[in-house]
């Protein structure tokens, strides 16, 4: 794959008469050009970076002449900057829109389960969908409500243009808006921080590195992880795209094989469902 440009250099040494062969000396010897640099620029998701860099660090270990920039900010922007062609991939932790996919290519690299957080004090374990869309639609606003204690609940979400916030939206809100008394956070690190730190709150985010002080609730009775995202059992599932133009370069696309091969595919399965 990719490999460089490989020339030979022959020589024949004959000695003796014209019809007599005394000696043949064959040499032969190889001269291999080194692969041109090749650099890709990645922009999108924060839920999927650190799976990229995961991926990347392997690329770049099997050929040393490639490397990679990630720039998590968020897979609309991601998209963005697809379309201005200042990346080469973006990275999108959702499906996409009907009016987003012309010109693109969408290749499905990995499942993540959308873990529903609160705190590791709250007695709450297990939420319906139901009632998971009218906590953060604000029709229910104590957590007694939901076999917690007589408290206000704290709904964060994630800011405009996150992929996490959009498929939560789609999946769960479908219709309803977030309630607009929701703390807006910059990121799945920021929402388990936030929640770590306060009893009140729920949020959303990866079901990956939930810090300490946070758990996952069950959605109508199904815990997130790789197993139930696999088997189709848990309900909040979303995928992870790598986005390309519709015609990538070979560089561009050597890169999207090698993440569906099976040797990308135990670096995926690690944390999350993988794509085949």
């Amino acid at each position: 794959m990719m490999a460089g440009g490989s020339h030979w250099r022959c020589g024949r040494a004959l000695a003796g008469g014209a019809l007599l062969v005394v000696s043949l000396v064959s040499a032969c010897v190889a001269t291999v050009e080194p692969h041109p640099p090749v650099h890709l620029e990645m922009a999108g998701s924060t839920s999927m970076e650190s799976l990229m860099h995961e991926l990347a660090e392997d690329y770049r270990d099997r050929y040393d002449y490639v490397t990679i920039d990630i720039d998590a900010r968020g897979s609309r922007s991601g998209l963005e900057a697809l379309q201005d062609g200042t990346v080469d991939l973006a990275l999108v932790s959702r499906e996409l829109a009907s009016d987003e996919e012309e010109g693109l290519k969408a290749t499905l690299i990995a499942h993540d389960p959308i873990a529903i957080l609160v705190n590791d004090g709250n007695v709450v374990e297990s939420l319906t969908s139901r009632q998971l869309r009218e906590i953060f639609g604000s029709d229910i606003l104590l957590w007694s409500e939901v076999g917690g204690e007589e408290i206000d609940i704290q709904v964060l979400s994630r800011e405009d243009g996150s992929g996490t916030r959009e498929a939560f939206e789609e999946m769960v809100m479908r219709e309803r808006r977030v309630s607009l008394t929701a703390i807006v956070l910059p990121g799945d690190q920021a929402v388990g921080e936030f929640i770590a730190e306060h009893p009140l709150a729920i949020g959303y985010a990866s079901s990956v590195d939930i810090p300490l002080g946070a758990m996952a609730l069950r959605i109508d009775g199904v815990k997130p992880s790789v197993q139930t995202a696999s088997e189709g059992d848990y309900p909040l599932v979303r995928p992870f795209v790598l986005v390309s133009r519709e015609r990538p370069e070979d560089d561009v696309q050597a890169f999207v094989d090698f993440v569906l091969s099976p040797a990308g595919q135990v670096i995926v399965g690690r944390r999350y469902a993988r794509a085949r």
